[in-house]
Formats: C-alpha cells, sequence, structure tokens
C-alpha cells in the first residue's frame, strides 16, 4: 500500500538569519573602506613642506619694524598769535640757535604793548624823581646837621672865651648871659635836628627800598611786554634739522598753536609700534638686532610707553654699538627683539600649520609615507622656529606647510 510522502516545509528563519549576518558584513566592509576613504586626503610630495622637530638653542624673538628718529627734538609753537608777515627759513632746512624763522604782526599787541609801556615808563619817571627828592632831602638835612655842628663848635669856643673875660671883669654880665644863652640854644638845636634825621633816615631808607622794589618790578613787567612783542619773531631755541615747517604768508596764528619741530642732530633712536599682546612680555633692558650693510647692529629697549593705540603700543630703543654713517632720520629698520634669553629646546621651522591647528596638533610622517594626525602642545615663537613642548621627540618629521585644504582628514596619503 502506498504511502503518501509528506512534503517538507522551507525553513525561512536560518535564510533570514544568514540574509541579516551578510548585511552586517557587507555594513561593517563599507563603514571600514569608506570611512577610512573619508578620514584620508591625498597629496603630492612637492606640495607639502616637511620638516623634522630639532633639539637646539631657542630665544623667544619677535619682528617689529623701528623707525629711526633724533634723540632730541624741540617743538616750536606760537608764543603769541598773529599773522604771518615774512617767511625767513625754509622747512628740511639745518639752522642755528637763534636763528630767526617767522615773522609775525599783531596790531592789537603792538598799541596794547606801547600804551602799557607809557604808562609803566611815567610811572617809573615819577618813582624815580620821589628818589632823588628824598635823596635831596637828605643831603639837605646833613648839610643842616653840619652847619649847625659848625656854629656849636665855634659858638662853644666863644663862650669859653667870654666866661674867662667875665670872670676877669672883662665883659658885662649880660654880654655873658647871651653868649651863655646862645650857647644853650644851638646845643639843644644840634641835638633835635640829630635825633630827628637819624629817625627820618630809617624811614627814608625803607622808602627807598620799597621804591627801588617797586622800580625792579616795574622793569621786569617792561621786559615782560618787550618779550612779548619780540615773540611775533619766532626764533630757533637751539641749532638742529627744522621740519613740519609749512606756513604761508598772510596765515593767522593762534597762541600755543604748533608751528613746527627741531630735530637735534647729535645722536639718534628708534621708536616702533609693538603689538598689544605683548605688552606684558616687553621690558626695559631687553635687546634687539637688525642687519644693516652685512652688519648685525644691537638695540637696547630704553623706554615703554604702556598706552595702547588701535591695539598697539609704542616702545623706545637705543644704539648700543656705534651708529653707522648708513643710518639716517626717518629709515625703516627690521628688528628681532629678544623678549628671553636662550634656552635648550626642542623646536620646529615655522610654517603656515600654526594658523590652521593654533599649535594643538600636527600631521607627523611615518615611515609607510603618509602622515598622521596627532595631538602636540606647542608654545613660544621667534621668527624661525617654534618650542616643542609635549607630543613630539627630536628626528620626528611633520608637516609644516599650510593644511587649509585638508578639512578634517585624519591621515595624508603622500603620493610621490
Amino acid at each position: 500500500m502506498d504511502q503518501p510522502i509528506a512534503q517538507k516545509k522551507w525553513r525561512w528563519r536560518p535564510i533570514a538569519g544568514w540574509a541579516g549576518g551578510g548585511i552586517g558584513v557587507l555594513t561593517l566592509i563599507y563603514l571600514v573602506v569608506f570611512q577610512a576613504s573619508a578620514s584620508s586626503f591625498k597629496v603630492a610630495r612637492e606640495r607639502l613642506t616637511i620638516n623634522k622637530v630639532i633639539s637646539g638653542e631657542f630665544q623667544d624673538v619677535i619682528p617689529i619694524t623701528g623707525t629711526v628718529k633724533p634723540i632730541h627734538s624741540f617743538y616750536l609753537d606760537a608764543e603769541t598769535g598773529g599773522r604771518v608777515e615774512r617767511i625767513l627759513a625754509e622747512d628740511g632746512a639745518f639752522i642755528k640757535a637763534g636763528q630767526a624763522l617767522l615773522q609775525l604782526s599783531n596790531t592789537a599787541l603792538t598799541l596794547d604793548f606801547m600804551n602799557r609801556e607809557t604808562q609803566i615808563v611815567e610811572q617809573i619817571n615819577n618813582l624815580r624823581n620821589t628818589r632823588i627828592n628824598l635823596e635831596q632831602t637828605q643831603r639837605d638835612i646833613n648839610e643842616q646837621v653840619l652847619d649847625i655842628a659848625f656854629e656849636l663848635r665855634t659858638m662853644e669856643r666863644q663862650f669859653s672865651r667870654d666866661t674867662v673875660l667875665y670872670e676877669q671883669s672883662v665883659i658885662a654880665r649880660s654880654e655873658f648871659e647871651d653868649s651863655h644863652a646862645r650857647y644853650r640854644y644851638l646845643k639843644q638845636k644840634y641835638r633835635l635836628l640829630v635825633s630827628g634825621n637819624q629817625k627820618d633816615s630809617i624811614y627814608r631808607l625803607q622808602q627807598l627800598a620799597r621804591i627801588d622794589t617797586s622800580l625792579e618790578l616795574m622793569e621786569r613787567n617792561l621786559a615782560a611786554i618787550h618779550k612779548n612783542l619780540e615773540s611775533l619773531i619766532v626764533k630757533a631755541p637751539v641749532a638742529g634739522q627744522l621740519t613740519g615747517f609749512n606756513h604761508q604768508v598772510g596765515e593767522s596764528k593762534n597762541k600755543g598753536e604748533h608751528l613746527g619741530r627741531i630735530d637735534v642732530l647729535d645722536g639718534f633712536k628708534v621708536s616702533s609700534k609693538v603689538d598689544e599682546h605683548y605688552l606684558s612680555r616687553v621690558e626695559v633692558g631687553q635687546v634687539g638686532d637688525f642687519l644693516l650693510s652685512n652688519r648685525r647692529l644691537r638695540l637696547e629697549v630704553s623706554k615703554v610707553l604702556p598706552e595702547v593705540i588701535n591695539g598697539e603700543f609704542e616702545i623706545e630703543l637705543a644704539f648700543l654699538d656705534s651708529i653707522p654713517s648708513a643710518v639716517r632720520r626717518g629709515q625703516s629698520l627690521q628688528i628681532r627683539l629678544a623678549l628671553s634669553a636662550s634656552s635648550l629646546a626642542l623646536m620646529v621651522p615655522r610654517g603656515g600649520f600654526y594658523n590652521t591647528t593654533g599649535g594643538n596638533w600636527v600631521f607627523v610622517v611615518t615611515p609607510k609615507g603618509e602622515a598622521l594626525k596627532r595631538k602636540v602642545r606647542l608654545g613660544r615663537q621667534n621668527t624661525e622656529f617654534i618650542e616643542v613642548l609635549d607630543g613630539l621627540e627630536v628626528g620626528e618629521e611633520i608637516v609644516t606647510s599650510s593644511y587649509s585644504n585638508y578639512g578634517d582628514a585624519e591621515r595624508l596619503v603622500i603620493k610621490i
């Protein structure tokens, strides 16, 4: 008897498991391949700059641009306002001390000077006349004292003779008494005149001293008025080179207005603007250098002006070496300013990579012809090198050219 054969049922569960596993493997392969590809960037070797990490003497140096200026400059300002009458010197000319540079005219000042001068001169004359009168009075009194003293001595001799003659009964008593009275009168008059003259002399001396003080004060006032009038002619206080002296005949100048500058050419200094980032690190005494005619010259920071204007502050530097004749006022110098002493350090050459990474990571070249991204810590910089603080070893090579085209790549594939 035939037996029915039972048909086998298809087992979907194992197939579904195999399909799921295959999809997982494919997904893993996709992620590995494509993700690796996405984090890599192919670049030609000739487009890269590769440098080694080295060990050597590192010095924190910043580049600054300095301008040569005279050590001393005198600014010319108008002591008195007025109209430009004559220009007696040209801008850029070498002038002598006391040389007339500019003549101004001021009608109101001239009239005021004349009026005040007349008043002061009149007062001076009055005081001098008073002094003359006092001195004349003193002379008159002195003459009176001399006259009375002479009469007293004469009368004293006469009284002495009359006394002898009266005792000898040669003259009458009335004549003797007249002689005695005259003698006493002259004696009292002499005492009063001398006493009064002593008191008056003290008063006259005080008065003369006050007159002399007043005369001296008026003479100074008169000299000040003359000086104001003379200030209409602007003169050079020192010898040097005249700069910024640009004026036109007929221009009006106000009192205190800046007229120009005189540069004293007995030496030079260098002035430079420095980024405010270095304000706390630049100090007096730091040394810089620059190259001129194949000769490296040294400068020293002599003054730091801490006021920040437009993100910069100003410093002044003095020459430590003899100033070459090639140095000229207004010349620009490219200076390397050392902010620290030399010290042994790991370092890498400066490059465009720093602008992208900020010194937080670099591409390190491996023997396999690729460059891998690595976290590092970089420190100080100078014009040539950047200090390595952590993450790199001596002899390792890194890409120092710009990373701006590599996006988020973790690996550079270097094509030869």
